[in-house]
């Protein structure tokens, strides 16, 4: 019942297509910026979760 109607539809098959263009798009995005992450912030993250008290970026650096 669902692919005959799936089939009844007029190109269905470029839905499929946007969707995968659009995932492997934000795939390749994220991967690149968690490459290009300075190792001072890789640590700053993982150590987000031991952190007592939520501080922003300002407080750190004093301003």
């Amino acid at each position: 019942m669902v692919g005959d109607t799936l089939r009844n539809i007029f190109h269905v098959e470029i839905y499929a297509l946007i969707g995968f263009f659009i995932f492997f798009t934000f795939f390749i995005f994220v991967t690149i910026n968690a490459f290009r992450m300075k190792k001072e912030e890789i640590d700053e993250f993982s150590n987000m979760p031991l952190e007592d008290s939520v501080t922003t970026g300002n407080e750190k650096r004093g301003a």
